[in-house]
């Protein structure tokens, strides 16, 4: 079977292929009407009309590729990472109002040419698509060598470097960081260890420089949200109560949605 097909052709669209041609005569077939055409050159109806034919491929094959790949991630087990392109390949499914959220809370502080120490990186999908262009310098640490070697595979770059490693023996640089972030990661940390990595990120920031992260609250004390969690915060007090312990600025908000209630900071 021979799947050397060369994805980069995509663009190269023959107009005389007879399913184009037949779409271009019958654009009720891909949903589009005269209105939706009038004042378009006929070269822009069609470029239109096969448009939105891969668009509904798109959003057809994006579904599946969802659906096959969350059944193998957690259809049989309950992985401690989570595969961000879901949002992308099913948004009906998997968009939220809250996990953009846990970017608008680094980008507004880190500078432009800043540079970022993301701990606990995950698959690295923030990274990439929120951060890469903004910072120069994106440093990624994660103790999992499966989520490392999705993360490499998938959303490598020149100013992204991938570490496997345990963030509690990583020794950052000091004074070197714009932003520290550890996004939907603490509560996998006794409240012990989650001390030892407030301490790290002040060490590692630049003066004037900020830590970032969430975290989904969970008042009910006698059950964690997922097996691998070990301390949970309440609240937005608990949470403030914690991180003053090493900083002395510390802002906090809360995000309540339907699914979960998501704890923000800054420090």
């Amino acid at each position: 079977m021979n799947l050397n097909f060369n994805f980069k052709d995509y663009h190269k669209i023959d107009l005389n292929d007879p399913i184009f041609a037949y779409l271009v005569k019958n654009p009720h077939e891909v949903g589009l009407d005269e209105e939706d055409l009038a004042g378009k050159t006929e070269l822009q109806k069609a470029l239109m009309i096969i448009g939105e034919y891969f668009a509904k491929i798109s959003r057809y094959t994006g579904e599946l590729a969802s659906n096959l790949l969350f059944q193998s991630q957690w259809g049989f087990k309950t992985p401690d990472w989570f595969d961000h392109r879901h949002h992308l390949l099913d948004p009906e499914k998997h968009f939220t109002d809250f996990w953009t959220a846990s970017a608008d809370n680094v980008i507004f502080v880190l500078p432009l040419n800043g540079k970022l120490l993301s701990l606990c990186s995950g698959d690295g999908f923030y990274e990439y698509y929120f951060f890469r262009k903004r910072a120069k310098e994106i440093v990624c640490i994660d103790s999992n060598p499966e989520v490392y070697r999705h993360a490499v595979r998938l959303h490598k770059a020149e100013n992204i470097k991938y570490i496997l490693g345990d963030v509690l023996d990583y020794e950052p640089e000091e004074l070197y960081f714009d932003v520290v972030l550890i996004r939907g990661a603490i509560e996998h940390f006794s409240q012990e260890s989650q001390q030892i990595i407030f301490k790290k990120a002040l060490k590692a920031l630049k003066i004037g420089g900020w830590f970032c992260g969430d975290t989904p609250a969970n008042p009910n004390k006698d059950k964690y949200l997922l097996p691998a969690h070990q301390n949970e915060w309440d609240n937005e007090d608990e949470m403030r109560q914690e991180l003053t312990k090493v900083f002395d600025f510390v802002k906090t908000y809360v995000l309540q949605s339907l699914e979960r209630t998501t704890l923000f900071w800054k420090c």
